[in-house]
Formats: structure tokens, sequence, C-alpha cells
């Protein structure tokens, strides 16, 4: 069953590098395709550039491994950038490309970033159905090579993804133990020690979902122990995210933001999961040691990843749903149409909504600049300054202030919490937007929506001013 109610998509960056097998007779062109493929994990954007030129210099030579490494270079970029709409048309031409190629280990490549694209937009059954097709072409392939095993091991990596996306933890767990045993087959000892390294960091983010804390914190040092020059800097990234988010559970914000400002400082490729779960670590931190500056920031910040992901979402959707319904009507199709349907909706409501809060703030604004203050005079002067401050006894001066203004809300709503009641007392002083804003550390958007939910909990009328209401109430 798709989830609707969330974003769907995590990326483990332990991904192994696809075209890194050199051979005797590698010329070039092919060196310098492998080597930008490494390039984009640290600087997507300078790789992607190269990517588009090695591409038709692969073509015109018939560099056929050079070409489908270029390809996949894109891919990675795309995911990189949440653009699930263009990496599946890359991921699509890629497995086209490798198919007429024979080469099982593009096609295996392909279907994972064609699983990536699905599992992002929530589409959980096509996408682990790409997952057994890419089993199926990899197991057709006896050979135990280099290149071979490192395939399987992205495969696994990828099942290990769906599992987690799954919440099943203890199945995540089952795949990285296989991964560990195809790292086994390696021959060459430094290769193997490197794998060890990728290794205990996927393990170190599995045990912290299953909050085994003691061991998330042991994998994860263990990992950074082990970095010897490699250049993976979305283990060392995920090495500081895990110890940082064991910090947070064992009450030691200060730790845990010496950490997580660690994993925000390392460049490059970062999935758009790993930074919500960054952010949201940060703001709890924050939010305990009483930044409040700081709090805000990290709101802000997140608040922006949220829009973006969303809208990189929506506009992907419809070439999967449009993908999925190619072969056959289904009763899953239909699902999938009612939920492009229910998100056109959603979307409506949403833009009407911000059509009716910016026409009421505008209102607002006003009628504040008209009627600046609410009361002069030391009692309202008092408690503008108990609100700069954040004093806890600005409510009681204000029940004293205006002893029948909660009994009257109350009246009107019983059901009123607390936080609401403080939100109205603002309103009663006319404090604009703005300032709510910056006393209480929230985003402007959502003092708007505050406003927006206490209209609809009071039954003010739309089309009344929201602080000539409480002027009169």
């Amino acid at each position: 069953m798709i989830k609707f109610n969330i974003v769907i998509v995590f990326i483990l960056l332990g991904t192994i590098l696809l075209c890194s097998q050199e051979t005797t007779e590698q010329d070039k062109l092919l060196k310098r395709t492998k080597e930008n493929y490494s390039l984009v994990f640290t600087s997507p954007e300078e790789a992607f550039q190269e990517s588009a030129i090695i591409l038709q210099e692969a073509q015109r030579e018939k560099n056929l491994e050079a070409e489908l490494c270029a390809i996949s270079t894109q891919c990675v970029y795309y995911e990189s950038k949440n653009n699930f709409e263009k990496l599946m048309i890359t991921a699509k031409l890629l497995f086209q490309k490798a198919e007429t190629y024979q080469n099982p280990v593009y096609q295996t490549s392909a279907k994972i970033d064609i699983f990536n694209a699905y599992a992002f937009n929530g589409l959980y059954e096509q996408a682990f159905e790409e997952l057994k097709q890419a089993e199926r072409i990899i197991r057709r392939v006896e050979d135990k090579d280099f290149i071979i095993i490192l395939t399987r091991v992205n495969l696994y990596v990828a099942f290990s993804n769906y599992y987690f996306l799954q919440k099943d933890y203890e199945s995540q767990l089952k795949y990285l133990e296989k991964i560990a045993d195809e790292y086994e087959n390696l021959t060459d000892e430094k290769y193997k020690e490197r794998f060890r390294y990728i290794d205990y960091s996927n393990r170190s983010r599995v045990y912290i979902d299953l909050n085994n804390l003691d061991s998330a914190k042991y994998f994860a040092e263990l990992s950074l122990s082990k970095e010897s020059g490699y250049g993976r800097n979305d283990i060392q990234f995920s090495n500081f995210l895990v110890l940082g988010r064991v910090s947070v559970e064992k009450g030691n914000y200060e730790n845990a933001i010496l950490y997580l400002l660690e994993a925000e400082k390392v460049k490059g490729y970062k999935n758009h999961l790993n930074l919500l779960t960054l952010y949201d670590n940060i703001i709890q931190a924050y939010k305990r040691l009483d930044e409040r500056e700081k709090l805000n920031e990290y709101h802000a910040k997140r608040d922006s990843l949220k829009l973006n992901v969303s809208e990189s979402r929506n506009e992907s959707l419809l070439s999967l749903l449009e993908e999925s319904g190619k072969d056959s009507i289904s009763e899953h199709s239909i699902v999938l149409v009612f939920f492009l349907v229910l998100m056109a909706i959603l979307m409506m409501v949403f833009i009407r909504k911000n059509k009716i809060l910016t026409r009421q703030e505008k209102i607002s604004q006003k009628y504040l600049e008209e009627n600046p203050e609410n009361e002069r005079g030391e009692n309202y002067s008092r408690l503008l300054e108990m609100l700069k401050i954040n004093d806890q006894a600005f409510m009681a001066y204000f029940e004293k202030v205006y002893p029948t203004f909660i009994p009257k809300l109350l009246k009107l709503n019983p059901k009123i919490i607390q936080s609401d009641i403080e939100f109205c007392a603002l309103l009663k002083l006319k404090i604009p937007t703005s300032d709510i804003a910056r006393y209480k550390f929230i985003t402007q958007k959502s003092v708007q929506n505050r406003k927006y939910l206490i209209r609809k909990k009071l039954n003010i009328p739309p089309d009344v001013d929201i602080y000539i209401w409480f002027s009169l109430f």
C-alpha cells in the first residue's frame, strides 16, 4: 500500500562506484570518464558539465563503456538534485543503451536508478519490481570478478534502502550482512578495508534506527577511525550525523551540536532525507539549549528544503504515473490516478488558502498602520516589554489587565488550548505579524497560518480583519 502522507525516498550514500574497474586497455577517455564519475559525489555541478562533454566524445568515438559511465554520472547528478523526473528519463536511456551493448552491470545500475525514482514518489510496488528485475539480470552473470561483486553490493544497498523505507530494519540489517559477505569475496585487502569502512557506516545507520545507541556509536566511530583519504564525503557526513543523533537521544545536546554541525560542513552529495534528519536533530538540540536565534535559522532551512522536495515530487509524479499506466489499466493504476487527483485538489486548496492569507494580511497591515497601538499607557508598554524579553509572567499580567478576555474566549470555544489563548493575546495587543515572528522565533508564514487556524476555531468571518475583531472582543 502506498503511503500518501510522507515524502518517500532514501538513498544510502555508501553506493559503490560502478565505473571504478581498471583494465590494461583503458584509454584516456575512459579513464577521464571514471574519474569524473568519482567527482560527482563531491563536486556534482562540475562533474555534470564534464559528463555532457564526455558523452558527446564517447558517442563520436564509439567508446561504449565511456558512454554508459557518462550517462550513469548524470543519473547520480539528478538524484543528488532530487530531480527524479530527469533521473527516470536518464536511467531509462542508460538501461536501453546497456541492453543494446549487452552490459549487465549498467543494466543493473539503471534499474537501481529507476527504483530510486519510484521510491522517492512513494510508488513502492513499482520500485520493488525494478529491484527484482535487476536481481534477475545480475544473477545471470556467474563471474565473481571485481565489478560484478560491486554490482551485487550496489543492488543489496538498494534492497537495504527499500526495507529502510518500509521501516523493516531487521531485513535491512540482513542485506547489510549480504553486502559484508560480498566484500569478503574480494582478493585485494586494500579494497576490503575500504569497504569495511563503508560497511561500518551503513551498520551504524541501521542501529540508530533500531534505537541501539551503543552499537550505532561504536560502528560510526569505527568507520571514522578507518578513514584514510578515501574521498567519501557521504560516509563522513553519515558518521557525524549518527553520532549527533546518538548524542541527542542521550541528552548530550552540546556534544550533539558539535557532531551535527560537522556533518553540515561536509561538502558534496547529501540526499534530502539525510538533510531533513540533520535539521530535525539540530532543531531539537538548539531547542533544548534554548538557542532561539539558531532555532529559527534551522527551522527556515528545513522549511525551505521541504518546499523544494515537495515541488520536485509534484513535477516528477505525473510522468511516473503515466509510465506505470502504459502496460495496463489496473486497480493499482486507479489508486495512483486517485492520488494524483487528490494532490491536485490539495494544491488548489493550498493556493486558495495562500491567496486568502495574503489578502487578509494586507488588510491587517493597513489597519495597523492607521491604528498602531492598542492602548497608550503603562500597562501596554509593560506588556510589550515583557513580550520582547519572553517574560514567563506575560500571560499573568495580561489577565490582570484584561480580566474578561480569557473567560470570553473559553465561552466562545471551551476546547481552545493555552497556546492559542496566548496567541490571541498578541492579536488583542495588535502585534504585527513580523513582530510576532521575531518575538516567538518562528517564520511569518507560520504566524499567518496560525491566524488562519484561530479564525476557524473562533468562527471569525473571512471578510473581517482579525485585529479589528479582537479590538472589539
